[in-house]
């Protein structure tokens, strides 16, 4: 992989949603860049909602997944309203998964209702 980064943080908008991209295999030195960056940003803002690009997701290191885990129940309390938009039946089933430890709205949507994930996530 060479230092490309398969998990970055793109933008946080006025409404407080983070745009966060995901590609590749995610692996433990992904979380360990991005989650300082994003625990900052919740420091900073207390709470935030999440727009969850996935680009071509091909599964996590488990040590990478046990990270996401940890971070997540550590901060439940200040995620809001999460969109993921992919493409895979799998990363569909895995958000109605997700949604079951969080008390946040999580919803996923297909690659073609993006503009749809996007304006829902910010209402």
């Amino acid at each position: 992989m060479g230092g490309v980064t398969m998990l970055r943080i793109d933008d946080l908008n006025e409404n407080r949603v983070l745009t966060v991209t995901v590609s590749e295999r995610l692996t433990k030195e992904d979380y360990e860049r991005l989650l300082p960056e994003l625990e900052e940003l919740l420091q900073k803002h207390g709470h935030l909602k999440f727009f969850i690009k996935i680009e071509s997701l091909s599964g996590f290191e488990m040590e990478a997944l046990w990270k996401d885990i940890k971070f997540d129940f550590k901060h439940k309390n200040q995620y809001g309203k999460t969109a993921i938009v992919g493409d895979k039946k799998w990363e569909e089933w895995g958000t109605k998964i997700s949604k079951i430890f969080f008390d946040s709205e999580m919803k996923f949507f297909y690659k073609d209702q993006s503009d749809e994930a996007w304006n829902w996530v910010n209402a």
